[in-house]
């Protein structure tokens, strides 16, 4: 034995063994913890020195905010170190917005309601844009609503797969769309007017089973087929269904118009009442979808439209509605046609694509186009691609017919979707000042280069710039809020809309110095400039003015389901 002659005295044992424990043994896992946590980055990312509007009227303030994971951690004047330090003096940082208003689903899966054909585009450039929804995120969009005017993917629990798989740029919310759900259960030629009671049973039970997969309301498109054929009362029952898992009820209402109806009614008045009146008889938080006034207006006033959503709100109704900044919208060719023309499947009857139809057709073309020259009606998106981007009379005089019968030829034989010039700016302008309306795009992930309405990448960017810190129609703050924490408040979406500890970090830093929304009609797929940096969950998708290439949304579930993001 190695130490058999050795002789230890008490101290020195007492001593080696001290010395033996001191090198070899490991520390306690307490002491060892806060050791390493010394030396860890107590932030991910830290965004120092910007000025804050944290969603709330709070008036803004300068701070800096530590994000670690893809939280925020800490709000104030941080001294912490960080992996990441993004330098945003001089900068607003705000709540990453919310378009409670969008259609990307449709890109993705189709819908009876779509004509867009970009997944036959196997360009892998284009894929990676409608998948990163790039045009949304330089406006500093990081949440979006889709399913939206009764049209869309059907299956929630699909399409939210779909998002995780791909991994899309934005967060996504989901509305059951009424109208594809109302064609899969009924069929698309033998539509029904008014619904047995078997059949709205059966059509509330699948409105519950898309609630429970997370939907946060229903949709309606009530100027379509086959929203068109939904009497109030089946939309009252299926609005109950929503309601009672937390959801909304938010409508494309039946007329938008300040048409006078044969009883002498207005067509956008009447709309109006009916969305609120099923809000009131259900109890589902009503959404007026793209609040406009169009043509023909007739003198109504966005007064008189707004009066009814307040006396509503003052009854203790939960009614708010969203709009765009643009006075032209974006449907399909036959929206301006009255209902008698239109097949259950949206289309145009046959018997209307005779030749004496088509006279018909035209007369009324001639009625309802009154104080909307043809030059003001431009294609979006056609299958007959060389109409694309060009107006009603330079297609008329493209092949040789009076613009009339050009109009009528075009509805009758393709598909597509127009830009109408037809809505009332002053009624726009009307509406942005008021906090129960909400900002919002009506658009879609968009690729560069393609068909398409300037509102698809630049609707948040121009509301802020041009309406608010240029013409002053609203508060900068008040503007804010309308895309941060009021939608993300209609909707019970915890932890976003709001800068706050504990918060989900979907961050925006916007220079208001180059601040612009760079979209026009003729070129509509110009990015927004002015977004530094956007993060959504805590992740750079735009860093410095430039995309990472990072895609980090993922699916919102609806209040309905307890714990759910």
């Amino acid at each position: 034995m190695m130490f058999k002659n050795v002789r230890f005295s008490r101290k020195l044992f007492v001593l080696l063994t001290g010395l033996w424990t001191a090198l070899f043994l490991p520390m306690p896992i307490d002491n060892y913890r806060t050791a390493v946590a010394a030396d860890e980055p107590a932030y991910d990312i830290l965004i120092k020195g910007g000025t804050i509007y944290d969603g709330t009227l709070r008036l803004p303030f300068i701070a800096d905010i530590g994000i670690k994971g893809e939280k925020i951690k800490a709000i104030g004047h941080l001294d912490g170190k960080a992996i990441k330090i993004i330098q945003a003096q001089g900068f607003v940082v705000t709540p990453g917005f919310i378009d409670i208003h969008e259609h990307s689903d449709m890109r993705f899966i189709g819908s009876s309601f779509s004509v867009l054909a970009d997944l036959a585009d196997k360009d892998p450039a284009t894929q990676e844009e409608l998948k990163g929804n790039f045009n949304a995120l330089f406006q500093g969009v990081t949440t979006v609503v889709t399913g939206n005017c009764g049209g869309g993917i059907t299956d929630v629990a699909q399409w939210f797969k779909i998002v995780e798989s791909m991994k899309f740029g934005t967060n996504v919310m989901h509305l059951v769309p009424h109208g594809d759900i109302r064609y899969e259960l009924f069929g698309k030629e033998n539509q029904p007017g008014k619904l047995s009671r078997k059949q709205l049973g059966g059509f509330k039970a699948r409105v519950e089973k898309e609630m429970k997969a997370g939907a946060c309301g229903i949709s309606t498109g009530l100027a379509y087929a086959p929203g068109i054929n939904a009497s109030k009362d089946e939309l009252i029952e299926l609005a109950k269904v929503a309601h009672r898992y937390g959801g909304i009820y938010a409508t494309h209402m039946r007329d938008e118009s300040g048409t006078i109806r044969e009883d002498g009614t207005i067509g956008v008045l009447e709309a109006i009442k009916e969305a609120i009146d099923i809000g009131r008889k259900s109890g589902a938080p009503v959404q007026i979808s793209h609040l406009k006034l169009a043509a023909p207006h007739n003198g109504v006033k966005a007064s008189q439209m707004l009066a009814l959503i307040e006396a509503a709100r003052l009854e203790g109704l939960n009614v708010t509605a969203d709009s765009y900044p643009y006075t032209a919208g974006s449907s399909e060719f036959a929206v301006l046609l009255p209902g008698k023309f239109k097949s259950a499947s949206g289309g145009i009857i046959d018997q209307y694509k005779t030749k004496e139809g088509r006279k018909e057709i035209s007369e009324a073309i001639r009625s309802v186009m009154i104080g909307i020259p043809p030059e003001k009606i431009q294609i979006a998106s056609c299958d007959k691609k060389e109409y694309e981007g060009k107006n009603i009379k330079q297609i008329a005089d493209m092949e040789g017919k009076n613009w009339i019968d050009s109009y009528a030829d075009l509805v009758c034989d393709h598909k597509g979707l127009g830009i109408f010039f037809a809505l009332d700016e002053q009624a726009m302008k009307d509406f942005m000042p008021n906090h129960y309306v909400f900002t919002s795009s009506d658009g879609l992930t968009s690729a560069k280069g393609k068909p398409g309405h300037p509102r698809n990448f630049g609707a948040f960017a121009r509301k802020l710039k041009v309406y608010s810190l240029g013409e002053k129609q609203m508060d900068f703050n008040d503007a804010l809020r309308s895309m941060t924490f009021l939608p993300a408040e209609k909707l019970g979406l915890q932890g976003r809309g709001k800068l706050e500890i504990g918060a989900f970090a979907d961050i925006v830093v916007l220079d208001l110095n180059t601040l612009a929304d760079r979209a026009t009609y003729e070129k509509p797929t110009e990015y927004a400039e002015g977004t530094v940096h956007v993060l959504v969950n805590g992740v750079l998708s735009i860093e410095d003015r430039q995309l990472t290439g990072r895609r980090a949304g993922r699916p919102l579930k609806g209040r309905g389901i307890i714990g759910s993001n």
